[in-house]
């Protein structure tokens, strides 16, 4: 326990401030049944066939952060499950997603924690460090992973192993482009610079993203040859690929393909405005998109850099499951038939025509109505060039050391030689305080 509390203290120190949270609904007790008087037992004329006793009752925790837009759907999800396994209640509990990490630790470490959470990937880091989740090979056999893609169980991994099972994947990033200003999407960066130069004009921006938030740098930097983590989770910034990559986004800004200046706020507005031609941003943001754009929206994957694939990252939301469902057989029974059904290939069809969420589910990849969509198979085209989103905590000191030196090259106060190694010992320092380097 001391060790884990030291680590806590760690990672607290990197996430934000502690937040007090409302408590779930109190469990509600079965109620007690009487027993039935005896009675003489008649003849018997054939054997008795035999029935399985009913289970008994049992209520599981469930908390989550999902945004309130789903909030009806989730309770559908979770009241369908019940029906089908009367015996089971879960009972679910919204947090904030910083809220919703710290209480789950603390949770843990004063034994009082929910039996399963559904969160982003990142969660796994911190979670898996303070030995307060269970690997998913504990809980789940090799057929149930078999039915999710690869690529969507890497991203839950740390240190090799699964933490996680996801109900959808995603959170990338990929081209968004106004069919009212450019018919075709680029297929190379080459052929972007030329076109976005041609289209920028008066109010029209050819091309924006967001130039200093490392989330949108990674993909160019993968498509240099370089990644924020190598094989042992440690950050990896003073190499060639680094320099290359600040060299490349600070030559977009020189060269006057993208504006100035311009954060997240600033390509969203333009593409909802129909000011620019073409932006790179996420799945999340194609439902706006479609309001503002209707049938002109178009997307498809970043144009490749060099003959090499722009590596956005990628992700889901996962269920997580306590360390102590494993100490008791029967919650560990109803937490996984749980997770069963909501990682179903029906559940994960729903989210599909509901909500647009890409399924991590191979067969339901499958569906004709992401063929048949334009949007959909545009964000899967993309989705298939992606790489895992590393969920390691020293993640956290990567996108902490990277920032700052993205943003002095990109304001010119910094080469990008020089960025390299700035960026690598910040990292290192930071990885140091962790306590978590080989």
């Amino acid at each position: 326990m001391k060790t884990k509390l030291v680590l806590l203290i760690s990672v607290l120190v990197i996430a934000s401030m502690f937040l007090t949270a409302c408590g779930g609904a109190p469990a509600t007790e079965a109620p007690a049944v009487e027993a039935p008087a005896a009675t003489e037992a008649p003849a018997a004329t054939e054997a008795p066939v035999a029935t399985e006793a009913p289970a008994e009752p049992i209520t599981i925790t469930f908390w989550e952060q999902e945004g309130e837009d789903v909030d009806v759907f989730i309770d559908k999800l979770i009241a369908d499950f019940q029906d089908a396994n009367p015996n089971i209640t879960v009972e679910r509990t919204h947090y904030e997603n910083e809220a919703l990490r710290d209480q789950f630790q603390t949770a843990s470490l004063a034994e009082a924690a929910p039996d399963v959470v559904r969160v982003p990937n990142d969660f796994a880091g911190p979670f898996s460090t303070l030995e307060i989740i269970a690997p998913a090979d504990a809980l789940f056999d090799d057929a149930f992973l078999g039915q999710f893609f690869p690529g969507s169980l890497d991203p839950a991994k740390v240190g090799g192993t699964l933490w996680g099972v996801p109900d959808n994947y995603g959170n990338h990033l990929m081209l968004i482009y106004n069919k009212s200003l450019i018919a075709e999407p680029p297929a190379t960066f080459e052929e972007l610079i030329t076109v976005s130069k041609e289209l920028t004009k008066g109010d029209v921006q050819g091309f924006a993203y967001n130039l200093n938030e490392p989330f949108w740098g990674a993909g160019f930097y993968g498509a240099f040859g370089g990644w924020p983590l190598d094989e042992n989770d440690q950050p990896t910034f003073d190499n060639q690929a680094f320099v290359d990559y600040l060299t490349f986004v600070a030559s977009l800004k020189t060269d006057g393909v993208v504006p100035a200046e311009c954060d997240y706020a600033c390509a969203d507005t333009l593409m909802k405005e129909g000011k620019a031609a073409m932006i790179i941003n996420g799945d999340w943001s194609l439902g706006d998109y479609t309001t503002a754009l209707g049938d002109n929206l178009g997307v498809a994957p970043v144009p490749t850099i060099n003959g090499k694939a722009y590596t956005e990252m990628t992700a889901g939301k996962y269920f997580m499951v306590s360390n102590a469902v494993l100490d008791d057989a029967a919650r560990q029974e109803a937490v996984t038939a749980f997770i069963t059904y909501m990682t179903s290939a029906d559940v994960q069809k729903m989210w599909l025509d509901e909500f647009k969420r890409l399924p991590s589910n191979t067969e339901i990849a499958k569906d004709p109505s992401i063929e048949s969509d334009p949007i959909l198979a545009g964000s899967m085209a993309d989705l298939a060039v992606g790489r895992g989103q590393p969920a390691a905590p020293e993640m956290r000191c990567a996108w902490d050391a990277w920032r700052p030196n993205l943003e002095g090259v990109m304001a010119g106060t910094v080469k990008p030689a020089d960025a390299a190694p700035a960026a690598q010992e910040a990292a290192d320092a930071c990885v140091a305080t962790l306590g978590t380097a080989p």
